[in-house]
């Protein structure tokens, strides 16, 4: 597939899985807008980047319904119009069914579907316009299957997941394109807060609890990154990995059609 992309728009960039694309997608060359909401760690993933390449941060909270249409103007203005929108923005809350808060689903919600959704619908319009445009939604193998204690963030990845489906049966027969990728635990920082939590209920060790969802991986340990930005961009330039409508389950030893 020619690489007929040259910026790409990245949420939840500025650290783990979000940051390892946009390098991805630096070092080839192409210029990236970095997207999230903290904005000293935005300047220090900028500082990550090769310095010859074009680059920009956009701080903003995604849960802002009027925030998809700042972001894309910003990013338009600075580096052109997205030809890659990478949606991975997110948060991974942990709680009992009954225990969990409105407040967390809304913000489950918030960041995985809703942020997606309006981000690219604002884009639609003008990747039709020029026919051409592609999407990627990282989402999980909570995704395509149910954990524990996870009910919220599991129910907004299975959301990704049918946006993913639904725009690609819209798009279809067009040179738009869109998919999604679902690793299972992924060794980032949020994974990381997420074993110190559980460490702090007395049960295990913050690295028991890291071996334990590790464990839980069909791979048998974490996935890194690395491998999952390395998912990103064959989607992005290979036309098998690549075909509009594929989600591929990243939690095997070669990654699988789901």
């Amino acid at each position: 597939m020619e690489l007929d992309c040259k910026v790409a728009l990245i949420t939840g960039a500025s650290r783990g899985i979000g940051l390892a694309i946009a390098r991805r997608c630096a070092s080839a060359g192409m210029a990236v807008a970095l997207v999230a909401r903290d904005p000293e760690r935005l300047a220090a993933a900028r500082g990550t980047l090769p310095k010859e390449a074009p680059a920009m941060t956009i701080q903003a909270d995604l849960r802002d319904k009027a925030s998809a249409r700042t972001v894309i103007s910003r990013c338009c203005e600075s580096l052109g119009l997205p030809d890659f929108l990478v949606n991975n923005a997110g948060t991974a809350p942990s709680e009992k069914f009954e225990n969990t808060s409105d407040d967390q689903l809304e913000e489950v919600l918030d960041l995985h579907l809703k942020a997606s959704f309006r981000l690219l619908r604002e884009l639609t319009p003008a990747w039709k316009s020029r026919s051409s445009g592609a999407a990627l939604q990282v989402a999980s193998s909570a995704g395509l299957r149910g954990y524990a204690f996870t009910a919220a963030y599991t129910s907004a990845k299975h959301a990704m997941l049918g946006l993913t489906r639904a725009l690609a049966a819209e798009w279809e027969g067009s040179s738009l394109r869109i998919g999604a990728i679902c690793p299972g635990f992924v060794d980032t920082d949020i994974t990381r807060e997420s074993a110190r939590k559980i460490a702090a209920r007395g049960k295990q060790s913050a690295e028991q609890a890291l071996l334990r969802m590790g464990a839980m991986n069909r791979i048998g340990r974490l996935h890194t990154t690395d491998e999952v930005a390395d998912a990103a961009w064959r989607f992005l330039t290979d036309p098998v990995f690549g075909k509009s409508g594929a989600i591929w389950d990243l939690d095997s030893e070669s990654p699988r059609l789901a």
